[in-house]
């Protein structure tokens, strides 16, 4: 039997703790910082009610100036390879501590042009880090996405970090020396070289079923095969990708410890029902591919209701995607 993922706030005890909606009494995770009269967090690290309390306390003169907010910079753009129509991978030059901090699983940013409006913004998964250079891959299907890749554009303006681009962090953190099926179609892939980054330096045995989808193209195999990720490629995750899956975990004494599913919703649908037909209930870590605007949890885009009837801020509440089925 699966262990259940308890919702936690990507955020809690970060530097951007306690964040903006803290301030105006919207906390997703403290029940006093929502208006309520009791405290019922199963947080056991530093109180953010004490530590908003604290901040008041010493800051007489406060204003939204004083919010920790991410980190605005604009970045040369270093690279750009078109992988597909209107498709690329984009390589940006940041400050080192940014690109430090975006090097782990589910991170993400919010990119647009410097001409364009702040609204313009829209959020991209990182691929990959190195020094102070990151890479994403950009599909242009609307009025911000295309615009950022218009001929002869020197640099963007990125904002981040920022960090619930996957659902199920805590167990692709915590594995280590286990087996994991790693699922990766079309525009998952990129998130999907960070995932299989950090399992792979925790000593994980990875599978990585991976198809070309949209894009037409499989982008990550020299990636996954420098860390000794077996690769299977196949045509179509739901044709031949979601049988291969069904074949390895129903193989004798190979059960694996985590699916992770870097793809579209209708791609881990797919997972949780291939699964179910084998009767296997096992943890799945799952990109996270919630609409969002703002990345703080304010504009409420983001919003998905769980099966309980509560309603989850995605961009900011780490938690297990079967919830919202």
């Amino acid at each position: 039997m699966r262990n259940r993922l308890p919702a936690r706030c990507i955020d809690i005890n970060s530097p951007y703790c306690p964040c903006i909606l803290a301030e105006v009494n919207h906390c997703v995770y403290c029940s006093h910082l929502r208006g309520e009269q009791v405290c019922n967090c199963n947080w056991t690290g530093v109180c953010i009610l004490n530590e908003k309390t604290w901040q008041s306390t010493t800051n007489k003169k406060w204003n939204w100036d004083d919010v920790k907010t991410r980190t605005e910079v604009a970045a040369p753009i270093s690279r750009l390879e078109e992988i597909a129509p209107d498709t690329c991978r984009v390589q940006l030059l940041v400050p080192p501590e940014l690109a430090e901090s975006l090097n782990r699983p589910g991170s993400f940013v919010f990119l647009r042009r410097s001409d364009d409006p702040e609204f313009f913004k829209f959020p991209v998964g990182i691929m990959a880090v190195e020094n102070e250079k990151i890479e994403v891959v950009i599909e242009a299907i609307g009025a911000k996405s295309s615009r950022v890749l218009e001929q002869g554009l020197q640099t963007l303006v990125v904002k981040g970090p920022y960090y619930n681009g996957v659902f199920g962090q805590p167990w692709i953190d915590k594995i280590t020396e286990g087996y994991i099926v790693l699922l990766a179609g079309g525009m998952g892939q990129p998130p999907a070289v960070l995932i299989a980054k950090a399992l792979s330096e925790n000593k994980n045995k990875v599978v990585a079923i991976v198809a070309p989808g949209k894009i037409g193209k499989i982008i990550v195999e020299e990636e996954f095969s420098k860390w000794g990720i077996e690769v299977i490629k196949v045509n179509s995750m739901r044709r031949e990708g979601l049988a291969r899956l069904q074949d390895l975990i129903v193989a004798p004494g190979n059960t694996p410890d985590l699916v992770v599913s870097a793809g579209p919703d209708d791609q881990h649908y797919g997972i949780i029902r291939a699964m179910q037909a084998v009767n296997l209930n096992l943890p799945m870590a799952a990109t996270n591919n919630a609409t969002m605007c703002c990345g703080e949890g304010v504009c409420g885009s983001c919003d998905k209701e769980t099966r309980s009837g509560k309603t989850v801020r995605t961009c900011k509440v780490q938690t297990d995607f079967v919830s919202f089925i």
